[in-house]
Formats: structure tokens, sequence, C-alpha cells
């Protein structure tokens, strides 16, 4: 009995906290309630959606002996993933009395328009051509400082470096890949790098006839062929030259994902191959990598429930991340290349001369985000595959509430119908239209459900305890029924269920 009173008594206190107006003082029965304290005003645009955060930067000390830490303080994007503003950061330190410039004399920069991937807990960066002035070893320190830089993020393990969007080759040869990379064991660099060559081929030894032990990225085509996710594995190479890079790879993606839900199991890739993978060297350093598959091979991946475009595009991004200096992929598929390909998620690609790029299918990287439905008197969590670029974006997330996948909203939201998203110290300010508001009024489900949810999904995003509604740019006391709408709403953890 007094357990049940004390469960009683914690989901009384949790309904409160999150359903009812913290500044509205209590009251004796009849009395009218106060109006609560006037709060900010409401946001228009989301210009406002940053916090400030201390940020650990590491850098190379002057006598390039070990990685330094130093602690900035930053104004972070909630609008996006804060990993390209820290790298950036990173970059333009201009180092002092104790660290170097992350590059030393050559001034480093990030490549493309959207020049940082997340997928899963792995970060993809991409240097501008800047880089290749840089020695290999030097070239290692920038990838283990940027490494140890973003793996303090608590969603980030991982990290990839491309130049100018491809792999390293870190061997006279270039057949020595970087590899997906983690926190170093040691700052001691010298260690770190002697290590690291220790893998190379041996001098008078052909680089097909060395082993590698190395970490990898593999793309895996989501299920319902809306894209691709990243996972990191450790695997073995029987040998270093990209033709056995390549059908390790393939092999690996083969026997499917460890730890990813919602992907594709992939048949066997090697034996959907007419003949072994071809590498050609390119006159600009880089290389081509031609895949021969069968006729039918759109066919037999559609039988095992793979999307043929989501497929490809996981095939071209693992292989592109990896082997060393690959460029391109040609994909002949019997007697004629692969130029083309058309799904209704992924919309229609085209590939002159039938060579694909990694930047081909930048637009079906995907990552997972969290979002809290009503499951009983609280929320539980749902993973979501979104864009990596909005994944965790709380307009994204605001919006995926209200979709038929998700209904924890009534359908209706549009962008157009979220005015503003700002934070005001740990105060999320979220700005709705009128319309909209009529839609929640309207709806059949229950409003202190939709609370909960959009509580517990945007504070979660955003770091923040408690969140303030809008609607039109005012403060609106009821929608027509119980639940007050114009006080702070708490973030509380306790209505989470598994």
């Amino acid at each position: 009995m007094r357990k049940q009173l004390r469960q009683l008594l914690c989901l009384m206190l949790g309904t409160l906290l999150l359903g009812g107006c913290a500044a509205r003082p209590a009251s004796s029965p009849g009395a009218a309630l106060p109006s609560p304290e006037p709060g900010p005003e409401a946001p228009l645009g989301d210009a406002g959606l940053k916090r400030e955060a201390i940020v650990p930067l590491h850098l190379p000390s002057l006598d390039g002996q070990t990685l330094l830490t130093f602690y900035e303080t930053m104004a972070l994007p909630l609008d996006r993933h804060p990993a390209e503003s820290v790298v950036q950061a990173l970059l333009a330190h201009e180092g002092n009395s104790r660290v170097d410039a992350l590059g030393g004399h050559v001034t480093l920069a990030l490549s493309g328009a959207n020049p940082v991937e997340l997928s899963g807990s792995v970060c993809t960066v991409n240097l501008s051509a800047s880089a290749l002035q840089l020695s290999s070893e030097r070239l290692y320190t920038v990838a283990l400082a940027i490494t140890a830089t973003l793996c303090e993020m608590e969603d980030i393990d991982h990290v990839n470096l491309l130049i100018a969007g491809t792999p390293l080759g870190m061997d006279v040869g270039g057949n020595l890949p970087l590899g997906t990379l983690t926190t170093p064991a040691t700052q001691e660099l010298p260690v770190l790098w002697k290590q690291f060559l220790a893998r190379r081929a041996p001098v008078g030894e052909l680089p097909a006839h060395t082993p590698l032990t190395a970490t990898a990225t593999l793309y895996f085509p989501l299920s319902n062929g809306r894209g691709i996710l990243a996972e990191p594995r450790r695997l073995s190479f029987p040998g270093q030259h990209p033709q056995q890079q390549v059908a390790t790879l393939l092999s690996a993606l083969s026997a499917g994902a460890d730890l990813l839900s919602g992907v594709a199991d992939l048949p066997d890739l090697n034996e959907l191959l007419l003949f072994l993978p071809e590498v050609t060297d390119l006159e600009n350093g880089g290389r081509r990598v031609t895949l021969h598959f069968t006729a039918d091979v759109k066919e037999q991946l559609l039988s095992a429930g793979c999307d043929p475009s989501a497929t490809f595009a996981a095939i071209t991004t693992t292989l592109t991340t990896f082997v060393p200096s690959l460029q391109q992929l040609c994909i002949l598929v019997g007697n004629g290349a692969l130029t083309s390909l058309y799904s209704e998620a992924l919309g229609s690609m085209l590939f002159p001369g039938g060579l694909m790029s990694r930047a081909d299918f930048s637009h079906a990287l995907m990552r997972q985000s969290t979002v809290f439905v009503p499951a009983g008197h609280g929320v539980t969590p749902m993973l979501l595959s979104l864009p990596y670029r909005s994944a965790g974006n709380p307009r994204t997330l605001l919006l995926s509430l209200a979709s038929p996948e998700v209904g924890a909203l009534p359908e209706g939201l549009t962008d157009a119908d979220i005015l503003g998203l700002s934070v005001e110290g740990d105060t999320l300010l979220l700005n709705l239209s009128t319309r909209y508001a009529d839609v929640l009024r309207t709806s059949e489900l229950p409003q202190r459900t939709m609370a909960y949810s959009m509580v517990s999904t945007l504070c979660h995003a955003t770091g923040t305890r408690r969140m303030r509604c809008y609607f039109g740019g005012e403060a609106v006391e009821s929608l027509g029924s119980s639940l007050v709408w114009n006080g702070e709403f708490l973030f509380n953890p306790a209505l989470i269920v598994p």
C-alpha cells in the first residue's frame, strides 16, 4: 500500500510539473487564479536558437610531442549539430605560447557546402585541398586532434577525415588507409605515429601480401529505402591492395549491421559480381573502382527487400570513405554502365559517364533522432531516421511529431506554422501560428499528451529544462481544455517510460 501511494504521489507530481504553469501559485477553491508573470517575448524566426557552452579543443604542443586541451566559450547553434562550429574553431585557433596552430604554417579550412557529416556515432570531416601541403605525420596529428575534440561530444565516438572529398593514403604508394579513428589511448604523438607506421607494408613487400586490421565506417541502406545509416566496424583485410579493401568492405556490408535498427539485409554483394573489383589509377592522382554486377542485380536486390538506389548509395559512400584516393565508382550492370537511378524516396540521380562520387549521395545520409510519443501516463522514446543536416533541428523534430508515422500531434502542422524558436537561459520558447492553435483546439488527441510530447522532445533535443508556448505571438491561457498553456512546462524525465 505504501509503495502504491508513493507511485501515485510521484505520478501526480510529474503531471503537475509537466502539464501546469510553474509560475502560477496555488489558490483557494473558488478564487480567481492570478495571471502568471509576464514571460519573454515570443520569438520570430530561429535566430535565438543557440546556447553558450564551454568547449574543449585539442591542439598539438609546440614541440609536437602531445595534444593539449584548451577550453573556449562558444555560442553553439541548436538548429544543427554543433560539430561543424567546433571544428571551425579548432581550425581557426592561431596557437599560443603552449600550442601550435593545427596546420602549423598551413592554413586549414573546411571544404564543400556540408563539410561535416554525422550519422550514427560517426562524424566525417572534409578538409580543403590545402591540407595536402602537410606531411603524412602532420596530417595524422591533424586527424588525431580533430578526433579527440569531436569525441568530447557525447554522441560522437568515431571520426573520418577526407581531403577534398577523398580518403587519405598514408604511405608512399597510397595504399594504407587512415581509416575511422576514435579517441587515442595516449596523447603522445610520436608513439601514436610510430604505431600507425607499423601497419605499412615492409620495404620490398607487396601491399597485397601485408594484412591490415583497421576500423572502417559501413553505410547500410534503410529497409524503407529512404537513405543510409553509418556504423563503424573493426575489419581484417587480407592485404592492403585497394582491390582487397573493396572486396572486404562488400563482404562486411553483406554480413549486415551489428547495432543499427531499420536497415535492410543485403545479399552477398561479392556473389553478385561477375568479375573482381577493378582499380584504375587516374591522372589527377585519384582512383576509380569498377564493379561489374550481374544483369539482374536490381531484381536480386528488390527480392531481398533492398532498394537499389539506397543500396548503391551505401556501397559508394562506404568505399569512398575508406579506400585511399578513391574518387569515382563505376557500376556496370550486365553490359552497360549505370548512368541513372530513381526511387520515390531519394528522387532522380544522374551519373554522367557512368561515374558515381560520394557527393552524389550526400542527400541519402541519415541520422537517427529521438522523439517522445504518448505512452500511458507519460511518454516513450521513438527513433526516427532523418536527413543528417536537420536531424537535431527542433523545427524538424516538431514537424515529425505531427507526421502520420509518429502521430503525437494532429496532422497539418507546416513549417510556416512554426513562427519562431529561441532559447532564454534554460527555457525554450516556441511560437506557433493561430491556425495551428485552432487545430490543437479541435483535435481529438488529449492536449496534455500533446504537451508531454512537445516538451519532452524539444527540451531533450536542446538541453533545456522548460518550455513556453505562444500562439501568433501571444501567450494563450486555454485552447478549450483544462490545460493551462500560458505558463512554463517543465521537462520531467520521470515521465519517460521505456
